[in-house]
């Protein structure tokens, strides 16, 4: 798994506590917007939040992962297609209670018959069917800070699912070392 940040809104911390400034007629010096942006998010102020936006690509999960992502309706998606794009070298996530090579060996059956079925000329978006979700996608994420948290606070929670969770932690970690103050929740 790899998690890289794209984009982010600059300064983030300053712009939202400066745009907050209008909800209580407040200080717009630096160092108040600063403190006035941790402070909303502390108070459940959230709407702030939404003010400051930023975009992750995340590789080499599963489409097991990919799809529990995607449930988060508040960011928004893009997937690599598995209708447009031929799975030429394909990588695979495997189970952390795979304790023998049953798994594996489906994995490999299947992306072989893909070829198959490729070679008889049968299209990338009919033959995809067969291929396992424990294969790698990649995606393009992105999101304002309210709906990150949200996503953080739901997915990095020790009762998610252990991939989901890694690339939860991943995130906040990012961007906690440009939000300090409003991304340092973890279980």
């Amino acid at each position: 798994m790899k998690v890289s940040l794209l984009d982010i809104t600059d300064d983030a911390l300053y712009k939202i506590g400066f745009y907050s400034s209008v909800c209580y007629d407040s200080n717009v010096e630096r160092e108040a917007c600063i403190r006035r942006a941790k402070h909303v998010a502390q108070k459940g102020h959230l709407a702030c939040l939404r003010f400051a936006t930023a975009t992750f690509k995340i590789e080499d999960i599963s489409r097991v992962c990919s799809h529990q992502m995607v449930r988060s309706k508040h960011l928004d998606f893009l997937q690599r297609s598995q209708r447009y794009v031929e799975e030429t070298d394909p990588k695979f996530v495997y189970p952390t209670s795979d304790t023998d090579s049953r798994v594996s060996a489906l994995y490999q059956a299947a992306y072989t018959l893909y070829k198959d079925l490729l070679k008889e000329g049968i299209k990338r978006e009919d033959a995809r069917f067969v291929l396992p979700n424990g294969g790698t996608t990649e995606l393009v994420v992105t999101g304002n800070f309210q709906a990150w948290l949200d996503f953080i606070k739901l997915r990095a929670d020790k009762h998610a699912q252990w991939e989901i969770r890694d690339v939860a932690k991943e995130i906040n970690n990012i961007l906690s070392g440009h939000a300090p103050g409003l991304f340092n929740w973890m279980p």
